[in-house]
């Protein structure tokens, strides 16, 4: 899988993801207006605090203390620090909303593209990946928005301060111009080497999480396996590889810090010895001093804001990097639509010398040619790896054909709009089933359906006993992935909710392997009674489920070796006949 170049180059990704700001102007306004009033009270408040000491020293008239006047001053700094306290609390639901209404916009629009990723990218992406990059990353933009925000206020405030200090006394503010530019300096070496480093740990992060997600997805493998330790260890590895590169970004950032501050010590002695020297010599007002030194530590800080501001950019240009390259053409391959709508599909399919492959050493299919007529069961055999679920997966359009063109009612797959997906319903043997009620996950496939319809279906599928005998009936809960059902359960409620969604071909790939020789032949059964205006298409194992489908492709090696009836392949196909003997003498060795 190739990686994203995190070590990004201009801001592209970060106006992508601030475009998204634009549909909430209003709240844009009042996060920023009361922001900008909080700066302001930031620059006033120091010079309050500055006279209040005057005054409770050498400020009054006659070189003495004003007490009076102190206290005054006082109150109004208090009136302002309690004005900066009702600003920030009245400013954060207009932030909140605006960052949860961005984050879920952001979500839905990235989910949504990335869906249309290539299934073969898309597996090989990692699911801890593709979590991650729409948790913690998004989460990071929204944070680092706050922050830029704030920080950009702050920056505002410190430059009319230090303006302020340069019309006062010129001295004191070549001396803090001075001290900025060294501090933004050794910042930009930390910024450097943060730059190296950050995009490295956040790609091990990444590893460590993708492979926790799979560890808890298939907890049941891992058990009945014996698989624990070695689990274990993997996460460990690869928990390790994550501590190293994080260790080593927080020894530099600390060492490059403690320079910063080293650098501060020096130039807080040398503030104060130049503020000494202009007051002894009648230069400098002693509160101008006091307001200066009050506030000295937050202008002092104004290139560390200033190396913030980039790097907060920095860091959120990585993170809208990682986040959009699930939506982008660039990282990963999309799916390939057309824009004809097939409005009246009949259900016929044909392939004309399909050749694919998952790799370009190996074909998987090898100019295959076939044709299935609409509202007609037809079924592919043959042994594992041979190319059977491949065929309905370039039927689906999982992925495209290499060479040769599949029609669909003689028109070309690759022209197709996407929306013709919805003619297409597949059971595979390993469905899903979401964390969610048997009448939610019915409804993700037909929002408005309705218990008699979700019934009608179940009972299609041979479940309808079983929902009805559960406590809480639809709506009861089927755990991640179906974890409280059966095997056999959980893949009759998953070809249920394919048959809800209506579709005109309908296909079972391997889908009753789980089941009894019992249900699966009274699904069988069933699908059989609604062939007339669907076109049904089965992968079986069992020889005995598809002995009444009207045509079945005999399938090897990649290539359609022989098709016809039951009874036709059983006559003149060795292999057919020796493979359906060998099942049929299992099944009575069985029973």
């Amino acid at each position: 899988m190739r990686e994203i170049d995190q070590n990004v180059k201009g801001y592209k990704n970060l106006f992508r993801y601030l475009s998204y700001f634009k549909n909430y102007k209003g709240l844009i306004a009042g996060f920023w207006g009361l922001l900008i009033c909080t700066g302001v009270l930031s620059f006033f408040s120091p010079l309050v605090l500055g006279k209040v000491i005057s005054y409770m020293t050498v400020g009054g008239e006659g070189g003495g203390p004003d007490f009076h006047k102190a206290i005054v001053f006082a109150g109004i700094f208090a009136g302002l620090e309690v004005l900066g306290l009702l600003l920030y609390f009245a400013r954060v639901p207009f932030f909140k909303n605006l960052e949860n209404k961005v984050k879920r916009d952001v979500k839905l629009s990235v989910i949504r593209e990335s869906f249309k990723i290539n299934i073969g990218e898309f597996e090989k992406l990692g699911n801890g990946t593709f979590v991650t990059r729409l948790t913690s990353d998004i989460d990071s933009l929204g944070n680092t928005f706050k922050n830029i925000s704030e920080t950009i206020v702050n920056f505002m405030s410190k430059i009319g301060f230090i303006v302020f200090v340069f019309i006062t006394n010129y001295w004191i503010g070549l001396f803090l111009v001075v001290f900025v530019l060294l501090r933004y300096f050794v910042y930009q070496i930390r910024i450097y080497y943060f730059a190296k480093m950050k995009p490295r740990v956040l790609k091990k992060n990444e590893d460590t999480n993708s492979m926790i997600g799979e560890s808890v997805r298939s907890i049941k493998d891992i058990k009945t396996l014996g698989l624990s330790e070695n689990v274990l260890g993997r996460i460990r590895n690869l928990q390790e590889d994550y501590m190293r590169a994080d260790n080593k970004e927080w020894y530099v950032g600390t060492f490059l810090y403690t320079i910063a501050n080293f650098v501060s010590v020096l130039c807080n002695f040398f503030f104060i010895f130049l503020c000494a020297v202009l007051i002894q010599k009648g230069q400098l007002d002693l509160a101008i001093f006091y307001s200066v030194y009050v506030y000295k530590g937050s202008v002092m800080e104004f290139a560390v804001h200033l190396g913030n501001l980039q790097d907060y950019f920095r860091d959120m240009e990585v993170s809208a990097a990682r986040v959009f390259a699930l939506a982008g053409d660039e990282q990963y391959t999309k799916e390939k639509y057309g824009n004809v709508e097939l409005l009246d599909y009949k259900g016929n399919i044909e392939f004309k010398n399909v050749s694919f492959a998952y790799t370009k050493d190996e074909k998987v299919l090898n100019n295959v040619s076939f044709k299935i007529q609409a509202n007609t069961h037809v079924a592919f055999v043959g042994e594992s790896g041979c190319g059977k679920s491949t065929i309905v997966a370039l039927i689906c359009k999982l992925y495209d054909p290499d060479d040769g063109i599949i029609l669909f009612d003689e028109t070309n797959s690759m022209s197709l709009a996407q929306s013709f997906g919805k003619n297409i319903s597949m059971i595979n043997q390993y469905p899903y089933v979401f964390n969610l009620s048997i009448r939610e996950n019915m409804q993700l496939v037909k929002p408005n359906v309705t218990d008699e319809e979700i019934y009608e279906v179940l009972k299609f599928a041979n479940a309808d006993h079983f929902v009805r005998e559960l406590p809480q009936g639809l709506d009861s809960f089927l755990g991640e992935g179906g974890t409280r059902l059966s095997g056999g359960q959980k893949q009759r409620i998953c070809i249920a909710r394919a048959l809800l969604k209506d579709a005109k071909v309908i296909i079972f790939d391997e889908a009753t392997s789980s089941l009894d020789n019992i249900s699966q032949q009274y699904i069988m059964d069933s699908v059989e009674t609604i062939k007339h205006n669907k076109t049904i298409i089965t992968i079986a194992h069992r020889l005995s489920t598809i002995e009444n489908c009207d045509t079945i492709y005999f399938v090897d090696k990649g290539k359609i070796v022989d098709y016809g009836t039951h009874e036709q392949l059983l006559t003149r196909n060795k292999k057919y006949a020796t493979l359906y003997k060998k099942q049929q003498k299992q099944a009575k060795e069985e029973k």
